[in-house]
């Protein structure tokens, strides 16, 4: 007979770091979120400038660069930020990339002629390639899996609405002080967040958030091509954007180059011991699935970020400021959607709850499909909050759902894919609404009410398109729930 063990008391834990840890994690959370929102934010803020650039430094045509220099140096320098924050640290990362984020952002500012002013945009997008993924792994670092759900919401909420906030703000500052202050605005909030950084974010752990592979060396290669699949899919999307699927050069050329780079990118990480980014992470089911999803929802989250302020400047003549006041109502059902999001997941699941914000998108469109030069204000800003709620109740579980289904030393990778796949379905998603309502626009003679109804005719057939992942995803959570239940019963049988 085995003699009883002797337990021993636990032993009691000293109560006062308890205090200074929470809040080292809460300030690391506000951090957090604060840059990746200042990153995201930069994508549309600068759009309400660009008349005013143009005003200053040339034609709109050249003055386009600003947006696409800053858009390809995001997506070139964006498959690197898994490897620096595994090789550096995530704290350090966010600090170094935060800070080049400041410096491109004054030099904009500062600019005197439209070359540099497009050199420094590209600058600050390189930064914030790196800043928004690398701000998700910093967030989601050591956190206990059963809290991803709680942060994502909040993340992903501020992800959500920084787009919307982005004209409201951005023409409050053209209207005030002019083109550079859009760029001026970062300087002295990065400045904030980077004081908070450097003194009370928690310091990186030696190995690095991967543990061993913290010690990898950089796959050149693996960089290289990624860079150049991104880049090129960038360009042949907008190529795309002007001029349909034609046989052009523009289209075809950054096409086919995507596709033999890419395929380059996938056999070389799929063979080398030290890959750029663990693509074995999409043999997970559930992360596959959640990945796909987040693709397809660009077209839910950013198809209306052109179109709606388009319908409200050119049909119905309202200013920047008015019309960027008008599109934050959706911010107001993004909020609502942070707040319920994870106890309706807990409740139901991140699939069936995708399934229930594609539908409430869904509703909220139907009104945009009629409308007219008198359609009211208030059906539109109504319309625009259930969009919001419903937006917020699609990204976020897909988000959550995916880290949820890794292993935690897997997160930098995950944080940069997932990133990228979205920044990509977004580019594509945005193409596609510039070609329906270029076609629309010629069979209705201009930008009229009635082209902008006939595209959304069009978004409201391809957001039911993406009730196919979701379901996907949702038949992915029962069999993982399925699967535990019967891990559970036979352990409790043995």
């Amino acid at each position: 007979m085995s003699l009883p063990q002797k337990t021993e008391p636990p032993a009691q834990e000293d109560p006062t770091p308890a205090a200074p840890a929470t809040r080292t994690a809460a300030l690391t959370i506000a951090v957090s979120i604060g840059g990746a929102f200042l990153a995201q934010l930069d994508t549309t803020i600068v759009n309400v400038s660009l008349a005013d650039t143009s005003a200053r430094f040339g034609a709109l045509t050249q003055v386009q660069w600003v947006v696409t220099a800053y858009l390809l140096a995001l997506v070139a320098l964006m498959p690197a930020a898994g490897w620096l924050a595994s090789r550096f640290g995530p704290r350090r990362t966010f600090i170094a990339s935060l800070a080049v984020f400041t410096v491109g952002s004054a030099a904009c500012a500062l600019s005197g002629t439209l070359p540099e002013l497009i050199a420094a945009r590209g600058l600050s997008g390189a930064a914030a390639g790196v800043l928004t993924p690398v701000a998700t792994i910093l967030l989601t670092s050591g956190m206990p899996r059963e809290r991803l759900g709680q942060v994502q919401a909040l993340n992903g909420s501020v992800m959500l609405i920084s787009p919307l906030l982005g004209p409201t703000v951005g023409g409050l500052l053209v209207h005030a002080w002019g083109w550079w202050a859009v760029y001026a605005v970062n300087i002295p909030l990065c400045a904030l967040l980077l004081l908070v950084a450097v003194r009370h974010v928690r310091a990186d752990t030696p190995a690095g958030p991967a543990g061993p592979a913290g010690d990898r060396p950089l796959d050149v290669l693996g960089l290289v091509t990624a860079a150049a699949c991104t880049v090129c899919v960038v360009l042949a999307v907008h190529a795309f954007a002007d001029t349909g699927l034609s046989a052009h050069p523009a289209f075809l050329v950054p096409l086919m180059l995507a596709v033999v780079s890419g395929a380059v990118f996938v056999r070389h990480q799929l063979r080398t011991a030290a890959p750029l980014s663990d693509l074995r992470l999409f043999t997970h089911r559930v992360y596959r699935t959640a990945a796909t999803n987040i693709f397809c929802l660009g077209f839910v989250l950013f198809s209306p970020m052109m179109l709606i302020p388009l319908y409200f400047e050119s049909a119905r003549g309202e200013s920047a400021v008015v019309t960027g006041l008008l599109m934050s109502a959706g911010g107001t059902g993004v909020v609502v959607a942070g707040l319920a999001c994870r106890p309706i997941m807990k409740r139901i699941g991140g699939g069936t709850t995708i399934v229930i914000g594609i539908v409430l998108t869904m509703l909220a469109t139907v009104p945009l499909t009629m409308l007219s030069s008198t359609t009211p204000y208030a059906l539109l800003c109504t319309g625009l909050a259930v969009r919001g709620l419903g937006t917020g109740l699609t990204i976020v579980p897909a988000m959550t759902r995916a880290f949820e289904s890794i292993e935690p030393r897997s997160i930098p990778d995950a944080s940069t894919q997932l990133n990228l796949i979205q920044r990509i379905g977004g580019t594509f998603a945005l193409a596609v609404v510039t070609v329906v309502l270029d076609r629309a626009a010629q069979a209705r003679d201009g930008l009229v009410p009635a082209a902008f109804a006939d595209s959304f005719d069009w978004l409201l057939a391809v957001y039911a398109l993406t009730l196919v992942p979701a379901v996907a995803l949702l038949l992915a959570d029962r069999r993982e729930r399925a699967a535990r239940a019967d891990l559970g019963s036979g352990s409790a049988s043995r």
